[in-house]
């Protein structure tokens, strides 16, 4: 059966707007800045925000959502020539400016949320549009409009066999009112949705022909390298800048005083003190920056790993800052347990590392401000570059790129606020690269973390207390997050995350946390955030309990969760039932319980994180030098509709991919006040001769879509890490995991 929703034309247009991110214009004739010289021209069909229709039948879907990687300029498309019957082949794609945030509503990408937000609006936009051209048939040939139908971009009548295009009805559809009601297809008509669909802008990327934030240049334009703080904090003292201005095709050397910048407000970190070059070329500014003698001042240099690491075991003798949860009595049934088990799980700090290192390009001249900017989230970089300008908002256009890779690094406008700066500074258009040491020593890095967890075990192994004590400095203290109203500052163990396990699944359970205040080491968001480590230790000990209690790990999670059920999950719920059939599905695709050489072992995880549930088979050998090779992963994943089965596999493939990275190799370290480690030499990445085989496996479903962006990567670790257990009996509680960490088995 076909849906049908009344609606206005002002909730259509307020919908649209602000549920998926759009730039309004109204239906008829374009202005001329806008699409070229269209009083020379028939009309478009505009109908709203997303859809621009020409007399040749050429559809152009808007895209609001910044693409990173995550396939958005495909999926999102889908959604609105799914439901306008749209021919694919007559399909293009066309980014959406920042024009103003009323307009756009949220534009940013993160939270694995572009799709699941876009499913109605998007539909409904196209909907709209298919049911305006139809009308526009049915007046032409004085038929019905329930007579006509429509398919590939071509209307039909067929008791008449005759049929019309959507270019040859653009015009007339154009003078009609948006429909009062709407009706989007049955899910048997589908013809897009749920089919693979190859990234559109696949062959563009493949041939080098994409532009990225990087290929970016304007007429005029200058180029700019930024010689940071290399402490935490750190000042520019004094500069000796004369070898570098002699160098031919250096145009300046400026100062960035980052601490004197107008405050970009919370979520919205400032960059770092230093020293920029400006120059003719990259590879110039670059030479002219090693030219440069800098004294530097002040910073953190007391912040250390290590310091911190003591100071986390100090905090967790003592009684935690804070309860988050307290269910039963945790002491009570941890005294009366037949088994008890304790254990320290650790998380270092880690970088985004994206292929494209941070860049931006500026033009600030004439009481107005463009920007060209990879960025996660053009509202935020509009409004550090309005600040920055002192332009009027309206006044600033943000050019989203395409991005080559973000995972939380580019929501934050920092290297917009160094290109605005310098543009403002030389009045030209100025590019800043960063080089790839820049980009690793001034990230903002996920935060560190230390669990102590307690379990207690019934005489048959039911799980009877579960105690988590999270001790971190958080990245909403150093964000400067608004608290709570009446708190002073951000709540111990805020990202102890939403209490989806094992909350409700056994009688006596805490959950505690105590801040590290004043960590001068910059955090922010990571892929999955803070699930990206909670899902490592809840997933591990709950592997623990299952061997302790003399039980196969994945029967013994089924166990703990039951028969399928809701369960709380912030404001929401979620399905245990999803959870255990991705469960049931890796095991069974992975072969749970065939035997393996010596030698090899498997693991297993499973989470609702992100939006989503996925569970994860890791197959890990190791060899006689202890060396780790993960050789396979079997991953089973619900997403509710799967929008583009091909886009939705490869986010999973690459959440593995960057999961391994975390879990095998990827640490950050602070000493005396500076970060350690400065290109992929010492925070290497999984090389192809390391990758394993993946599968990929999806439930199909009629429910919403969920997002998959991030939701693969947090079970990745804690499947690897099980999985070494399986093979070598040795347990590791800590990440990264190198050959040194099973030396002792």
């Amino acid at each position: 059966m076909s849906a049908v929703h009344p609606l206005s034309r002002r909730e259509f247009c307020r919908v649209t707007a602000l549920a998926a991110g759009a730039f309004l214009m109204e239906v008829g004739r374009p202005a001329a800045d806008a699409f070229g010289s269209a009083a020379s021209s028939i009309p478009p069909f505009i109908p709203n925000a997303f859809i621009r229709i020409d007399s040749s039948g050429l559809v152009t879907i808007t895209v609001a959502r910044p693409e990173i990687g995550q396939g958005v300029r495909t999926a999102l498309p889908m959604l609105v020539a799914e439901e306008l019957d749209a021919d694919w082949s007559a399909v293009r794609v066309e980014q959406a400016l920042a024009v103003d945030r009323v307009a756009y509503g949220s534009q940013h990408a993160g939270g694995s949320q572009s799709v699941r937000v876009g499913w109605e609006p998007l539909r409904r936009a196209g909907a709209t549009a298919r049911a305006m051209l139809v009308l526009a048939a049915a007046r032409q040939w004085n038929v019905d409009v329930g007579s006509c139908e429509t398919r590939s971009g071509v209307v039909s009548h067929p008791p008449t066999g005759r049929t019309l295009n959507y270019g040859e009805l653009a015009a007339s559809a154009a003078r009609l009112p948006v429909p009062s009601q709407i009706s989007f297809k049955d899910r048997s008509r589908y013809s897009l949705v749920g089919t693979p669909m190859r990234q559109l802008d696949g062959p563009a990327i493949v041939h080098g022909v994409q532009r990225f934030g990087l290929d970016t240049r304007v007429p005029g334009m200058l180029f700019a390298s930024i010689e940071r703080a290399p402490v935490l904090g750190g000042r520019v003292a004094a500069v000796d800048d004369r070898a570098a201005r002699a160098i031919s095709g250096v145009q300046d050397v400026l100062r960035i005083d980052a601490d004197a910048l107008p405050d970009f407000g919370d979520n919205e970190p400032r960059p770092a003190n230093g020293v920029a070059v400006v120059a003719t070329s990259t590879w110039i500014a670059l030479k002219a920056r090693r030219a440069l003698r800098i004294t530097w001042s002040g910073g953190a240099t007391s912040e250390d790993s290590q310091r911190r690491r003591s100071e986390c075991q100090q905090f967790a003798a003592r009684e935690p800052e804070r309860v988050a949860r307290n269910d039963g009595d945790v002491e009570q049934a941890f005294a009366e347990a037949a088994h008890r088990l304790e254990a320290v799980y650790e998380l270092p700090l880690l970088a985004h590392a994206p292929m494209e290192p941070m860049n931006c390009t500026a033009d600030v001249r004439h009481n107005r401000c463009q920007v060209w900017a990879p960025t996660q989230n053009p509202e935020g970089a509009r409004d550090v570059a309005a600040r920055i300008s002192e332009v009027p908002q309206e006044s600033v256009t943000i050019h989203v790129t395409r991005s080559g890779g973000g995972f939380g690094r580019r929501f934050y406008s920092d290297f917009v606020a160094e290109a605005t700066l310098l543009s403002k500074a030389v009045a030209a258009p100025i590019q800043v690269v960063w080089t790839r040491e820049d980009d690793i020593q001034h990230d903002f890095y996920r935060p560190a973390s230390y669990h102590l967890m307690r379990g207690a075990l019934g005489a048959n192994g039911e799980l009877l207390s579960w105690s988590q004590h999270l001790i971190n400095a958080q990245r909403g203290d150093f964000l400067q997050w608004a608290p709570p109203k009446g708190a002073t500052a951000i709540a111990a163990g805020d990202e102890l995350g939403p209490f989806d396990f094992p909350a409700g699944l056994t009688p006596n359970l805490r959950l505690a946390g105590t801040a590290i205040r004043r960590c001068a080491v910059p955090l922010g968001q990571w892929r999955s955030v803070e699930e990206s480590s909670n899902v490592f230790v809840y997933q591990s000990f709950i592997d623990e309990l299952a061997h302790l209690a003399g039980q196969d790990p994945l029967a013994y999670r089924l166990m703990v969760m039951g028969a399928p059920r809701l369960m709380p999950y912030e404001s929401a719920t979620y399905d245990l039932g999803r959870l255990r059939q991705v469960l049931e599905l890796a095991a069974r695709k992975a072969q749970w319980n065939s035997p393996l050489p010596a030698g090899r072992g498997r693991g297993i995880a499973a989470s609702y994180a992100n939006g989503a549930y996925v569970a994860m088979v890791a197959e890990v050998e190791v060899d006689s030098q202890r060396e780790i090779h993960c050789r396979r992963m079997v991953a089973a994943a619900d997403i509710g509709t799967v929008v583009n089965p091909l886009g939705a596999t490869a986010q999973i493939e690459g959440s593995i991919i960057f999961g391994l990275s975390a879990a095998l190799k990827h640490e950050i370290t602070v000493k005396d006040g500076a970060v350690v480690q400065r290109n992929f030499a010492d925070f290497p990445m999984i090389r192809m001769s390391e990758a394993p085989l993946i599968e990929v496996h999806l439930i199909g479903s009629l429910e919403r879509p969920l997002g998959i962006g991030e939701a693969a990567l947090p079970p990745t670790a804690p499947a690897i890490a099980n999985a070494i257990f399986a093979a070598t009996g040795i347990r590791v509680r800590h990440l990264p995991i190198r050959p040194g960490d099973l030396a002792a088995g």
